[in-house]
């Protein structure tokens, strides 16, 4: 309700109040007047009946006392009179009727004449005529005030709309300001209060605009800085969960096992701070062209359709175009939100998973590329600050592989010094041992060959002693081999030249000479040691080499190393004869298999010789290069084998050998020999 409305109003409810006041207060107060001039009149009229009416009831002049009674009740105002007087039977009654309302006066008084009581009269007056009166009256009145305020009502309206118009413009321009709109025009040429009130809004309406004004420029500056604040408040919480996992991932690859491993922990984590459906971490290989994935998520293995057992998968293919070159070769991140207009992505097989965004950062060490960490199928795309984390994850995977690496070489230096210790101190014992052993161990098998000579062989001398003694030299041998005396002979002779291999390789540890060095093709001294594993008569009585598949990779552009292919054609030896044993006796239905690699490594030439037996467990591995030490039953091995093919890689030709094995996986030796000795 508007101002004006409300004025109106309480002028109208005000004037009317006041009116109905008025009204009712002056129609009670003429009631008043009419009833207190009623009583008046009743008690007057009284007074005259007693004085009229006394003599003619005393009289008993009935006729007299009608007119007198009938005269009385010409008042309008009487409803009933009645003389009564029992003893002289006496009752004059009148009465007449009046309309509802009203209220009734009863007058009762007694005639006296001379102390004579003479009879009683009864008088009602009835105040319906009067209260019929005021009614009118009250009636009139209230016609005639709400005309008035009728009146008073229009007249009001006019005075205020004419009075409060530059009001109601001003109330108009008030709105329109509290709705925003400050470009409504004010009159200011008005008189008065209100011309001082239209300038005043005038001046307000200015400086609210000018406020307003400065406000949205100041909230402007306030949304921008709380979306700076918001972006570096999500920026830091990113960063913090991505240090947080930083760290989870170091205190869990401290307790990895394996360079493998590491990386298999790390698409887990790398995959909670960097949301995508897929991610795996791969290494590119030592001739640069092959890259090797270290570790795939859980759900691109489900896709592709590969078997968790399957311990790596390898890429083959030029790590230096596309997308890869920019990676490894540039070390520059790449994220690629549109893969279907990309040149990379467009010959993809229809088999090939979905990928409908890719971010691939390298892993930098230093000035090298040891590979790259690559994300694909992230809903809405790739981010800067999801860029900005894989970088930093990229740093710990690398960092952690890193030492791993460094964890693991410290472990095989150990395993090659303490190794190297104990062939430096058998050294001496075996020159030692073998120079004693050697002369009784001459006169056994020397005297094992005449005894030999002597009962089997027919000639002279044999034959006239056995006449001289007359023995049957034929029933003699016969005795012979049914005693079995000349398998015992036999027996003899191989413990003799087995002990004398013995002898043989211990000695080796003693003898260091560079004489006898040329370049050979390691991977023809590899086929000719296999050739001749094959075609040995001691294996085959143990094994069929035509029993074990042989897969062979050799680098065609390897170099010529220096080196003493007789001797490095024993340590192949060593190795394939093991490979061979392990694989053999191994009671699964899996396909014997040598797998032999060759590739240069830097400075080195690296040879592989990996077979699919039944591997070894760690505390074995550990101690397989160690003099003596051997798994096979007494009488089958003098664990020398591999202890002498340390000592030739390592003290003569001044390489490296190690071992990788694990149970039910198989086992790999690792030979490396430099290009120059």
């Amino acid at each position: 309700m508007g101002l004006r409305s409300r004025i109106i109003t309480v002028v109208v409810v005000a004037c009317s109040i006041i009116s109905l006041f008025l009204c009712f207060y002056i129609t009670e107060q003429v009631r008043k007047l009419e009833l207190a001039s009623l009583r008046t009149k009743i008690d007057k009229a009284a007074y005259v009946m007693r004085l009229v009416n006394t003599r003619p009831l005393y009289n008993v002049d009935l006729e007299t006392l009608k007119v007198n009674m009938e005269t009385f009740f010409d008042d309008e105002n009487m409803k009933s009179i009645a003389i009564l007087e029992s003893d002289i039977d006496i009752n004059i009654h009148l009465k007449r009727e009046f309309d509802p309302g009203g209220m009734d006066i009863h007058k009762n008084f007694y005639i006296y004449y001379n102390g004579l009581k003479l009879g009683k009269i009864s008088v009602v007056y009835s105040t319906s005529l009067i209260e019929k009166k005021l009614s009118g009256f009250r009636t009139k009145m209230l016609w005639f005030t709400f005309s008035v305020i009728l009146v008073l009502a229009i007249v009001l309206v006019f005075l205020i709309n004419t009075l409060m118009k530059p009001v109601t413009n001003l109330a108009e321009v008030a709105s329109e300001i509290a709705s925003g709109n400050l470009e409504k025009e004010i009159e200011e040429n008005g008189v008065g209060e209100v011309g001082i009130l239209s300038r005043n809004f005038a001046i307000m309406r200015d400086a609210i605009k000018d406020k307003i004004e400065d406000l949205a420029l100041t909230n402007k500056n306030l949304e921008g800085e709380i979306r700076q604040k918001i972006l570096k408040e999500k920026q830091i919480l990113h960063q913090s969960m991505v240090i947080s996992s930083v760290n989870t991932f170091f205190q869990k690859s401290m307790l990895a096992a394996s360079y493998r491993e590491i990386a298999e922990l790390f698409i887990p984590i790398a995959q909670a701070v960097v949301p995508s459906r897929y991610c795996f971490v791969s290494e590119i290989e030592e001739d640069g062209n092959t890259m090797e994935i270290l570790a795939i998520s859980k759900q691109a293995r489900q896709d592709c359709g590969l078997d968790d057992s399957l311990p790596a998968i390898k890429t083959l293919g030029n790590c230096t175009s596309g997308l890869r070159a920019r990676i490894l070769k540039e070390k520059h991140s790449v994220r690629v939100n549109d893969p279907v207009g990309h040149p990379d992505f467009l010959n993809m097989p229809e088999d090939h998973i979905p990928v409908d965004s890719f971010m691939g950062v390298p892993m930098v060490l230093g000035s090298d590329v040891l590979g790259m960490v690559a994300f694909a199928g992230k809903k809405d795309g790739f981010t800067k600050g999801d860029q900005d984390a894989a970088q930093m994850l990229a740093v710990a995977l690398v960092e952690a592989l890193s030492l791993k690496k460094q964890e693991d070489e410290k472990k095989r230096l150990e395993e090659m010094i303490v190794q190297s210790e104990k062939m430096v101190s058998l050294g001496g014992l075996a020159a030692g041992m073998a120079h004693e052993i050697n002369n009784p161990l001459a006169g056994i098998l020397q005297n094992t060959q005449v005894i030999r000579n002597r009962i089997q062989s027919q000639i002279p001398a044999n034959l006239k002693t056995a006449r001289e003694l007359d023995l049957d030299f034929d029933a003699l041998n016969t005795y012979m081999d049914r005693r079995d005396i000349h398998k015992m002979l036999d027996s003899v002779m191989d413990a003799g030249k087995r002990a004398a291999a013995i002898v043989s390789n211990m000695l080796s540890f003693s003898r260091k000479s560079a004489s006898g060095f040329v370049p050979e093709d390691v991977s023809l001294l590899l086929d000719q040691t296999l050739e001749l594993a094959a075609s040995d008569y001691n294996l085959k009585k143990k094994f069929d080499f035509k029993q074990i598949l042989v897969e062979r990779e050799y680098d065609p552009d390897l170099p010529r190393t220096n080196c003493k292919s007789s001797e490095i054609q024993q340590v192949f030896f060593n190795i394939l004869s093991n490979g061979a044993q392990a694989m053999i006796g191994n009671d699964t239905d899996v396909e014997p298999k040598f797998l032999m690699r060759t590739f240069r490594e830097k400075d080195q030439v690296c040879v592989e010789i990996s077979d699919n037996g039944t591997g070894m467990p760690e505390d074995v591995r550990k101690r397989v290069f160690e003099p003596f030490f051997t798994t096979k039953a007494v009488g089958e091995g003098t664990g020398l084998g591999l202890a002498v093919s340390y000592f030739i890689i390592t003290e003569n030709h001044k390489g490296q050998i190690e071992v990788e094995s694990k149970v039910g996986q198989g086992t790999c030796f690792r030979i490396r020999l430099p290009l120059d000795i």
